[in-house]
């Protein structure tokens, strides 16, 4: 039985495979149509954000279905530590899209935490983001902090001002 026939009746996040590239590009089409900007913009965009089977080689796909819809997808290097600093690593959040009928709804979260807990598995300390503008008031609020422009991988090179650092260990504290 494929993930589009499933019957869930809350939310379940799943690993994606190169079979499930297609629901997740869907979403990501689906997010990037609600941006705040052109629609050349758009359409451009979509080249780069779009995932092929080579990225499932390198990034891990998490896909958030509930009956038989992929609402949401994370996707993250678990291999590629994005810099070390006091004994302590850092993994890339590469994107987190959801669907625009299901924004606003948890989803985004739902994603989010599971990318924490895998990371936290892997003994990574934080999360680090390249956000666009209109995500990143997302971003700081489920806690992440925007880095300073002398803060962070390749800090001084960066062309992304919206950069931000999610710190598990923080969130671990929250928590207990």
């Amino acid at each position: 039985m494929t993930r589009s026939k499933r019957n869930f009746e809350s939310p379940i996040i799943l690993q994606g495979f190169a079979a499930d590239l297609s629901a997740a590009n869907h979403v990501i089409s689906s997010a990037v149509e609600v941006w705040p900007s052109s629609a050349r913009l758009k359409r451009l965009a979509l080249t780069a954000l779009h995932y092929t089977s080579a990225d499932v080689q390198d990034f891990e796909f998490l896909l958030c279905y509930k009956a038989h819809a992929c609402l949401g997808v994370a996707v993250w290097e678990p291999e590629n530590v994005s810099f070390i600093s006091d004994n302590s690593s850092v993994a890339l959040l590469h994107g987190l899209y959801v669907d625009q009928q299901h924004q606003g709804q948890g989803v985004g979260k739902l994603l989010l935490d599971e990318v924490h807990l895998r990371a936290e598995k892997r003994n990574f300390s934080g999360i680090y983001v390249r956000a666009e503008r209109f995500s990143a008031s997302y971003f700081e609020h489920v806690g992440y902090r925007q880095l300073a422009d002398n803060q962070g991988p390749g800090a001084a090179n960066s062309p992304y001002p919206y950069r931000f650092l999610g710190d598990l260990a923080a969130r671990q504290s929250n928590a207990a």
